[in-house]
Protein backbone atom coordinates (compact mmCIF):
# COMPACT_ATOMS: atom_id res chain seq x y z
CA UNK A 1 0.00 0.00 0.00
CA UNK A 2 1.52 3.61 -0.92
CA UNK A 3 1.18 6.25 2.20
CA UNK A 4 0.44 9.70 0.48
CA UNK A 5 2.02 12.22 3.34
CA UNK A 6 0.56 15.76 3.45
CA UNK A 7 2.68 18.21 5.43
CA UNK A 8 1.75 21.10 6.73
CA UNK A 9 4.40 23.64 6.20
CA UNK A 10 4.51 26.49 9.58
CA UNK A 11 5.19 24.54 12.78
CA UNK A 12 5.19 21.31 10.88
CA UNK A 13 8.27 21.14 8.50
CA UNK A 14 9.92 24.81 9.87
CA UNK A 15 9.64 26.73 12.69
CA UNK A 16 8.29 29.79 11.79
CA UNK A 17 4.72 29.97 13.36
CA UNK A 18 6.40 32.35 15.81
CA UNK A 19 7.83 34.87 13.59
CA UNK A 20 4.68 35.17 11.72
CA UNK A 21 2.56 35.82 15.50
CA UNK A 22 5.37 38.41 15.28
CA UNK A 23 4.72 39.78 11.92
CA UNK A 24 0.57 39.68 12.61
CA UNK A 25 1.56 42.08 15.95
CA UNK A 26 4.09 44.45 14.07
CA UNK A 27 1.65 44.91 10.89
CA UNK A 28 -0.89 46.43 12.58
CA UNK A 29 0.53 47.82 15.76
CA UNK A 30 -0.52 51.52 14.43
CA UNK A 31 -3.87 50.62 15.04
CA UNK A 32 -3.34 50.36 18.89
CA UNK A 33 -2.86 46.93 21.55
CA UNK A 34 -6.48 46.09 21.45
CA UNK A 35 -6.73 45.97 17.82
CA UNK A 36 -3.43 43.88 17.60
CA UNK A 37 -4.46 41.60 20.64
CA UNK A 38 -8.00 40.79 19.09
CA UNK A 39 -5.90 40.24 15.43
CA UNK A 40 -3.16 37.66 17.25
CA UNK A 41 -6.08 35.78 19.07
CA UNK A 42 -7.87 35.13 15.60
CA UNK A 43 -4.76 34.09 13.95
CA UNK A 44 -3.75 31.79 16.83
CA UNK A 45 -7.57 30.63 16.42
CA UNK A 46 -7.16 29.86 12.99
CA UNK A 47 -3.81 28.40 11.99
CA UNK A 48 -3.31 26.97 8.90
CA UNK A 49 -6.17 30.10 7.56
CA UNK A 50 -4.63 32.25 4.80
CA UNK A 51 -2.76 35.52 6.10
CA UNK A 52 -5.72 37.44 3.31
CA UNK A 53 -8.45 36.00 5.14
CA UNK A 54 -6.72 37.03 8.80
CA UNK A 55 -6.36 40.68 7.61
CA UNK A 56 -9.52 40.49 5.83
CA UNK A 57 -11.66 39.69 9.09
CA UNK A 58 -9.47 42.38 10.65
CA UNK A 59 -10.57 45.16 8.25
CA UNK A 60 -13.93 44.12 8.75
CA UNK A 61 -14.42 42.94 12.39
CA UNK A 62 -12.10 45.17 13.99
CA UNK A 63 -11.92 48.70 12.08
CA UNK A 64 -15.47 48.16 11.12
CA UNK A 65 -14.50 49.14 7.67
CA UNK A 66 -15.22 47.76 3.76
CA UNK A 67 -11.41 49.01 2.73
CA UNK A 68 -10.15 46.32 0.04
CA UNK A 69 -7.17 47.94 -0.64
CA UNK A 70 -6.38 48.32 2.91
CA UNK A 71 -6.42 44.55 3.14
CA UNK A 72 -4.23 44.02 0.49
CA UNK A 73 -1.57 46.72 2.27
CA UNK A 74 -1.94 44.47 5.29
CA UNK A 75 -0.97 41.77 3.50
CA UNK A 76 1.90 42.94 1.61
CA UNK A 77 3.55 44.38 4.68
CA UNK A 78 3.26 41.08 6.16
CA UNK A 79 4.69 39.00 3.79
CA UNK A 80 7.60 41.36 2.98
CA UNK A 81 8.66 41.31 7.01
CA UNK A 82 7.77 37.28 6.39
CA UNK A 83 10.19 37.05 3.71
CA UNK A 84 13.56 38.26 5.78
CA UNK A 85 12.87 36.45 8.75
CA UNK A 86 11.66 32.93 6.78
CA UNK A 87 14.71 31.65 5.24
CA UNK A 88 16.88 32.12 8.42
CA UNK A 89 14.25 29.50 10.66
CA UNK A 90 15.07 26.06 11.60
CA UNK A 91 13.78 22.97 10.03
CA UNK A 92 11.92 20.30 12.07
CA UNK A 93 14.41 18.03 10.88
CA UNK A 94 16.94 16.77 7.81
CA UNK A 95 14.35 16.01 5.16
CA UNK A 96 16.61 14.71 2.87
CA UNK A 97 17.66 11.85 5.42
CA UNK A 98 13.57 11.51 6.52
CA UNK A 99 12.52 10.71 2.65
CA UNK A 100 15.16 8.23 2.89
CA UNK A 101 13.71 6.67 5.51
CA UNK A 102 10.39 6.72 4.30
CA UNK A 103 11.59 5.68 0.77
CA UNK A 104 8.28 4.76 -1.17
CA UNK A 105 5.88 7.33 0.43
CA UNK A 106 4.58 10.34 -1.68
CA UNK A 107 5.05 13.53 -0.18
CA UNK A 108 3.32 16.84 -0.96
CA UNK A 109 2.89 20.32 1.47
CA UNK A 110 -0.60 21.74 1.84
CA UNK A 111 0.19 25.12 3.88
CA UNK A 112 -2.41 28.39 4.38
CA UNK A 113 0.93 30.20 3.58
CA UNK A 114 1.70 31.81 0.65
CA UNK A 115 2.79 29.07 -2.00
CA UNK A 116 5.16 31.33 -3.72
CA UNK A 117 7.46 31.84 -0.84
CA UNK A 118 7.31 28.20 0.18
CA UNK A 119 8.24 26.79 -2.92
CA UNK A 120 10.85 30.03 -3.33
CA UNK A 121 12.44 29.10 0.19
CA UNK A 122 12.19 25.24 -0.75
CA UNK A 123 14.09 26.11 -4.04
CA UNK A 124 16.15 28.16 -2.41
CA UNK A 125 17.62 25.04 0.13
CA UNK A 126 17.68 22.37 -2.66
CA UNK A 127 14.80 20.17 -0.91
CA UNK A 128 11.59 21.34 -3.41
CA UNK A 129 12.15 18.10 -5.20
CA UNK A 130 11.35 15.73 -2.21
CA UNK A 131 7.44 17.21 -2.46
CA UNK A 132 7.10 14.88 -5.83
CA UNK A 133 3.26 15.24 -5.77
CA UNK A 134 3.63 19.23 -5.09
CA UNK A 135 3.76 22.40 -3.01
CA UNK A 136 0.14 23.74 -2.93
CA UNK A 137 -0.78 26.88 -0.51
CA UNK A 138 -2.52 29.84 -0.28
CA UNK A 139 -4.26 31.74 -1.96
CA UNK A 140 -6.23 28.41 -2.34
CA UNK A 141 -7.86 27.16 0.82
CA UNK A 142 -6.20 23.85 2.15
CA UNK A 143 -10.01 22.51 1.97
CA UNK A 144 -9.55 23.38 -2.06
CA UNK A 145 -6.29 22.03 -1.90
CA UNK A 146 -6.78 18.98 -0.45
CA UNK A 147 -9.74 18.29 -2.60
CA UNK A 148 -7.46 19.22 -5.68
CA UNK A 149 -5.26 16.55 -4.44
CA UNK A 150 -6.94 13.15 -3.91
CA UNK A 151 -8.76 14.48 -7.24
CA UNK A 152 -5.62 14.07 -8.93
CA UNK A 153 -3.35 11.30 -6.89
CA UNK A 154 -6.21 8.94 -6.04
CA UNK A 155 -5.67 5.98 -7.62
CA UNK A 156 -7.98 2.75 -8.06
CA UNK A 157 -5.01 0.16 -6.23
CA UNK A 158 -4.75 0.89 -2.13
CA UNK A 159 -3.31 3.80 -0.78
CA UNK A 160 -3.04 5.50 2.36
CA UNK A 161 -3.49 8.94 2.79
CA UNK A 162 -1.65 10.97 6.05
CA UNK A 163 -2.01 15.18 6.69
CA UNK A 164 0.66 15.79 9.30
CA UNK A 165 -0.77 19.63 10.83
CA UNK A 166 -0.69 21.44 14.17
CA UNK A 167 -3.76 22.94 14.45
CA UNK A 168 -7.80 22.37 15.05
CA UNK A 169 -8.09 23.78 11.44
CA UNK A 170 -5.78 20.82 9.74
CA UNK A 171 -7.71 18.42 12.08
CA UNK A 172 -10.89 19.32 10.73
CA UNK A 173 -9.93 19.32 7.05
CA UNK A 174 -8.10 15.72 7.53
CA UNK A 175 -11.36 14.69 8.68
CA UNK A 176 -13.43 15.96 6.22
CA UNK A 177 -11.29 14.34 3.29
CA UNK A 178 -10.86 11.71 5.57
CA UNK A 179 -7.46 11.17 5.91
CA UNK A 180 -5.20 10.47 8.67
CA UNK A 181 -4.78 13.08 11.04
CA UNK A 182 -1.18 13.41 12.80
CA UNK A 183 -0.99 16.34 15.30
CA UNK A 184 2.93 17.40 15.55
CA UNK A 185 2.79 18.73 19.03
CA UNK A 186 6.24 20.54 19.61
CA UNK A 187 5.73 24.00 17.51
CA UNK A 188 2.00 24.01 17.85
CA UNK A 189 0.48 27.60 18.71
CA UNK A 190 -2.53 26.45 18.83
CA UNK A 191 -4.41 25.88 22.17
CA UNK A 192 -7.67 24.20 20.83
CA UNK A 193 -6.15 21.39 19.14
CA UNK A 194 -3.59 21.26 22.46
CA UNK A 195 -6.36 21.17 24.38
CA UNK A 196 -8.68 18.58 22.41
CA UNK A 197 -5.54 16.28 22.07
CA UNK A 198 -5.72 15.94 25.83
CA UNK A 199 -9.86 14.68 25.75
CA UNK A 200 -9.30 12.59 22.34
CA UNK A 201 -7.38 9.79 21.36
CA UNK A 202 -5.41 11.76 18.67
CA UNK A 203 -2.37 10.38 16.60
CA UNK A 204 0.70 12.39 18.46
CA UNK A 205 4.15 12.85 17.83
CA UNK A 206 6.52 15.18 18.94
CA UNK A 207 7.75 16.32 15.21
CA UNK A 208 8.66 14.76 12.09
CA UNK A 209 11.52 13.38 13.04
CA UNK A 210 9.73 10.41 14.64
CA UNK A 211 8.10 9.10 11.50
CA UNK A 212 9.57 5.67 9.72
CA UNK A 213 7.74 3.03 8.05
CA UNK A 214 6.83 0.70 10.72
CA UNK A 215 4.94 3.78 12.41
CA UNK A 216 3.45 4.38 9.34
CA UNK A 217 2.30 1.04 8.09
CA UNK A 218 0.58 0.73 11.81
CA UNK A 219 -1.28 3.40 11.25
CA UNK A 220 -2.33 2.53 8.29
CA UNK A 221 -3.12 -1.09 7.99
Amino acid sequence: MRINIIFDFDGVIIDSNSIKTEAFKNTVKCYGKEASDKLIAFHLANGGVSRFKKFEWFVKYVLLSKDRELVNELTFSFGKEVRKKLFECNFRTDLCNLKEDLQGTRWFIASGGLQVEIEDLLRRKSILDLFEGGVFGSPLSKEMILRNITREFRSTTPEAWILIGDSIYDYHCANQSQMIFIFATAWSECKDLINLSKTTQLISIKGIEELDLNYLNSLTS
